[in-house]
């Protein structure tokens, strides 16, 4: 499908192009010996575009539905929660608009853009390629759907027990992407967020205009000061939240023909307080629509975005500085081994590891400390998790990390790629930054 809607794409082009260039000389005097009447000379050229438009939007619409075939899908919780993930939150009834993608060439939409834009991605595609970077995107899909929107992987829930799972999604994404919306699912996220999230993990996207950001608004509001006292843990009795920030007037109200999809983002800092970057397509310049699009994102969107990641990787440092003081030594891990074979198991014999959210080797078992993993909680991390691995692999991890100098007090590390493929395990020493590993050229993202 995708291969004939990128052909049918191609010859609608030249078609539409070829139509648009004969009406130049269509009105022309017929040449000797021609026998056309004008009539006929001006359906023939009106023939070629309508067939050129018909067979390019075709194409786009086959090339868009081929895809849709391949959006990933999670089958089960264990799928969802294989490697770090980004989690997208957003209503349902949002979904059709943004997957239309209206473009930016008229003040009307869809008045002649999908003749002009050959871009086919949704808006949902473009942020799984914005976070992609962090790790794999994962959005919960609507379950009576024949097949899957594109963007993010899809995880289908049961509709009348959703709610524990999305709790669940909430407790290991690595951020949280919530779209901003009156419904109460929407609702019911945000306070989820509040009460499960480290305030630099969570991303709220407006897509929405001034007045219904403004009831967004109105309704967060209550909800941020009802959840007070739990956001006030360690910052005093006379903390309270700040309200969500208005959206600020365009700076040319005259001059605009298009705005941006999403219209904008609030961060939070660590003290909960709102960051609101709305963007503003009138204050850029540029010769074409495109240019001040990519100017919008480079002047507006980009330092934002930096801001957002740097608040994440800071949480994330305090959720490993956390883990540290729980790691398991080289010495202690190669002491359970030992106690394993003794015990009578065998090399193909699983044993159970304990691995904290950022990847540490945290013991063998699958005890938990509650205190522990509140700590890590409210630091930003994952959530502690166990893997099952077979025990010659443990002895040969082992081994390799001797071989490169590894002593009894270190301790060991997973690293991850950001589509979530394992890069290999590494060591820290007291005092010392864990070794580098390097990251293959062509590491796939889609992966996991």
């Amino acid at each position: 499908m995708r291969l004939a809607g990128s052909f049918l794409s191609v010859f609608g082009a030249l078609w539409f192009i070829a139509g648009v260039s004969r009406t130049r000389t269509m009105f022309s005097p017929a040449p000797l010996g021609a026998t056309e009447p004008l009539w006929q000379r001006v359906l023939i050229v009106g023939a070629v575009i309508a067939a050129g438009a018909v067979s390019l939007l075709g194409g786009r619409r086959l090339r868009r539905r081929g895809r849709r075939h391949s959006v990933p899908v999670l089958r089960t919780m264990a799928d969802a929660k294989r490697g770090p993930y980004v989690l997208y939150l957003r209503p349902f009834t949002s979904d059709v608009e943004r997957a239309g993608m209206p473009h930016a060439f008229s003040r009307f939409r869809n008045v002649g853009g999908s003749l002009v834009d050959t871009s086919t991605r949704t808006s949902e595609e473009r942020i799984s390629r914005a976070f992609g970077g962090l790790a794999r995107v994962i959005a919960v899909g609507q379950p009576d759907e024949a097949l899957p929107l594109l963007g993010a992987a899809k995880l289908y829930l049961p509709l009348n027990d959703w709610q524990p799972t999305v709790a669940s999604l909430l407790d290991d994404a690595r951020m949280v992407l919530l779209s901003a919306g009156t419904s109460d699912g929407t609702l019911w996220e945000l306070r989820q967020c509040l009460r499960r999230r480290a305030p630099q993990t969570l991303l709220i996207a407006i897509y929405t205009d001034e007045g219904e950001y403004d009831a967004f608004r109105e309704k967060a509001d209550p909800i941020f000061q009802e959840e007070a006292d739990g956001l006030r843990h360690g910052r005093g009795a006379d903390w309270h939240p700040a309200r969500l920030p208005a959206c600020p007037p365009l700076s040319d109200p005259d001059r605009v023909k298009w705005l941006p999809l999403p219209r904008g983002y609030i961060r939070f800092d660590e003290e909960w307080t709102p960051h609101l970057i709305w963007l503003d397509p009138t204050s850029v310049r540029g010769w074409t629509e495109e240019g001040r699009h990519r100017r919008l994102n480079r002047e507006q969107l980009a330092p934002f975005m930096e801001a957002v990641f740097q608040g994440l990787w800071d949480v994330e440092d305090a959720a490993d500085q956390a883990d540290v003081g729980r790691c398991a030594t080289v010495a202690g891990l190669e002491s359970a081994v030992r106690a394993a074979r003794s015990d009578g198991a065998e090399g193909h014999t699983r044993l159970s590891l304990l691995m904290s959210g950022t990847g540490r080797f945290l013991g063998v078992g699958e005890e938990e400390d509650a205190d522990a993993r509140q700590l890590i909680a409210h630091a930003g991390g994952r959530s502690p998790f166990t893997i099952p691995l077979p025990l010659q692999m443990v002895e040969e991890i082992l081994r390799e990390r001797r071989a490169r100098g590894a002593v009894d007090a270190d301790t060991l590390q997973v690293e991850f790629s950001p589509g979530g493929r394992i890069r290999g395990v590494c060591h820290h020493s007291a005092g010392q930054q864990a070794e580098e590993l390097p990251v293959p050229a062509d590491e796939s993202r889609t992966g996991h």
